[in-house]
């Protein structure tokens, strides 16, 4: 069994045909469906069914952690040996939510300098960001929900969730709203892949009160852009847009204004396990400091 035929292998699964896997990865389709048959045959399994779709198998899903986890190790053998040997900087994939990577991943990187060790990013939403580590295509991930056991993480810090307003409604003189207030006005919120959704559905049931969800969207933006045409109000962690100003949302009984936690989670295998934590709390203390500068700004 040869490396180059596991990635064929995952190239074939991921592409969900023989013809897109070929143009992905320039080789001709009848020489990259004899490389399939050659690894079916070493493994003595049938790894996808005969036509154009090449749908893979059970053994063929059964295959595919294993055929990830050793491409992503001879990747990482190789990656460390070239770090080791030749002095080259090693370059880390992270993957992170939408809002994350536009507020924080993306700016951290722009002034991490030419040292900086993150030189790519994966977008995904929010409850698919820890299966890029598991999938290995990504070396680390910011997540807004408590990643799993098997991973070391950081809490790098605490985005607020906020009620953003155009300035002219007359609430943008305020700092805070109440969940009582927002239950009385529509709002525009992501739908619940995101886990500001879940947050603050929850709030509004713990505190016993129901809201108008009156546009539930795909993207934030969206969210902003229906709160700046004066159409409801917009719930979300992201900074402000189209001139929209951000209320804190004040919660009955609690000091504690409603916000989300960002984790940085890594595999403790990782070879570079200890860059990526040095990677992660560079990220935290970058995330401090910028919270304390829209916290100013806002306040």
């Amino acid at each position: 069994m040869e490396l180059r035929h596991l990635t064929y292998f995952l190239q074939v699964f991921d592409s969900g045909s023989i013809s897109a896997a070929s143009r992905e990865i320039h080789i001709g389709q009848p020489s990259l469906s004899r490389q399939i048959r050659k690894l079916e045959r070493d493994l003595g399994v049938t790894l996808f069914t005969s036509g154009s779709k090449a749908t893979p198998t059970p053994a063929g899903i059964a295959f595919l952690p294993i055929a990830r986890d050793l491409v992503a190790r001879a990747q990482q053998a190789e990656a460390n040996i070239k770090a080791m040997d030749h002095k080259e900087a090693l370059r880390l994939t992270i993957a992170g939510p939408p809002t994350t990577v536009a507020d924080v991943i993306g700016p951290f990187i722009a002034i991490s300098g030419a040292d900086g060790l993150l030189s790519n990013i994966r977008e995904v939403l929010p409850n698919a960001v820890y299966r890029e580590l598991e999938t290995y295509r990504a070396d680390l991930a910011v997540g807004t929900s408590p990643p799993p056991t098997n991973l070391e993480y950081l809490v790098i810090g605490y985005s607020p969730i906020w009620a953003q307003v155009p300035h002219s409604a007359g609430r943008a003189e305020r700092s805070e709203i109440t969940l009582e207030e927002l239950a009385t006005l529509p709002i525009a919120i992501v739908d619940d892949n995101h886990n500001v959704r879940r947050i603050f559905d929850q709030a509004i049931s713990e505190a016993g009160l129901s809201s108008e969800i009156a546009f539930e969207t795909q993207s934030t933006q969206a969210s902003q852009a229906l709160a700046a045409a004066n159409r409801a109000v917009c719930i979300t962690s992201d900074d402000p847009r189209f001139d929209l100003e951000p209320l804190y949302i004040k919660q009955s009984g609690r000091e504690a204004t409603l916000s989300i936690t960002l984790y940085c989670a890594w595999s403790k295998d990782h070879f570079a396990a200890e860059l990526i934590r040095g990677t992660a709390q560079s990220l935290k203390k970058f995330y401090e400091t910028r919270d304390s500068k829209v916290r100013h700004q806002f306040n």
